[in-house]
């Protein structure tokens, strides 16, 4: 049963993992036996993750990259293969939107910022990776409960991830049997980006907490992404593919 969840011999690319949920990911991912490549564009924080892990046990680098730009993304694959000769896991976790407005007066600019890191950089990305993926390969792209659920001021936001969500199912038919793609769609997660949007400090959180009413009785924890992550890449959910699973606290 061990062996459900054991990634012992995988390398894997995680997006947008120097803080929040893409560093939840890449820990929970290290610890079941992945070599982890740390990306994101806020050098001082991958490489302290990518530190942690190797302090932990586990193997991990840092590599500072923009995933709006696709031979940014193109140099991080190449990467991944030099470092541990191979990719098997991409994790598409950058993206979010500090702004919450209504459409009609969102900035043009912050619309295409938003639909360019939240949707286009997990085209760009996936073409990367599927240059070196290898037979069995997994890609996870994270979505957000907003893709499915309404958020007043966040139709930018929610269109974005509405979108991963249709490419996700899209890429799991076009890219199997070599390759599975599912997504997962955070809920409340108090991540620097949310309470950003959101205008939260950590003194409003348990306000917020008790107002949502969740079912699971607290708000996300960055692990229990990971937690998510590592089951859609695991040996556990090899007959699952093209799936959109929210991890909310609430149906």
């Amino acid at each position: 049963m061990s062996g459900l969840f054991d990634l012992t011999g995988d390398v894997a690319v995680v997006t947008g993992a120097g803080r929040g949920i893409g560093e939840g990911i890449a820990r929970v991912l290290a610890g079941a036996g992945a070599a982890v490549v740390c990306a994101a564009r806020r050098v001082n924080e991958i490489e302290r993750v990518a530190a942690e892990i190797v302090a932990s046990g586990g193997r991990a680098i840092a590599v500072a990259t923009d995933v709006t730009s696709a031979a940014a993304l193109d140099a991080l694959a190449e990467r991944a293969v030099a470092e541990f000769g191979g990719l098997d896991i991409w994790v598409n976790n950058a993206g979010g939107s500090p702004i919450q407005a209504p459409l009609t007066q969102l900035p043009e600019a912050e619309w295409h910022a938003t639909i360019a890191l939240n949707l286009s950089a997990v085209f760009f990305a996936v073409r990367s990776a599927m240059k070196h993926m290898r037979e069995g390969g997994r890609i996870v792209n994270v979505s957000s409960v907003a893709s499915q659920d309404v958020y007043a001021g966040s139709a930018h936001y929610s269109a974005a991830k509405a979108g991963v969500n249709m490419l996700t199912r899209t890429l799991a038919h076009e890219l199997g049997p070599k390759v599975r793609v599912n997504a997962i769609l955070p809920g409340f997660v108090p991540t620097e980006v949310m309470m950003q949007a959101l205008q939260l400090g950590k003194d409003d959180l348990p306000a917020l907490e008790r107002s949502l009413n969740l079912p699971a009785g607290r708000l996300g924890r960055p692990e229990d992404l990971g937690a998510a992550v590592l089951y859609l890449c695991a040996p556990a959910s090899e007959w699952v593919t093209g799936q959109c699973l929210r991890v909310a606290g609430t149906p």
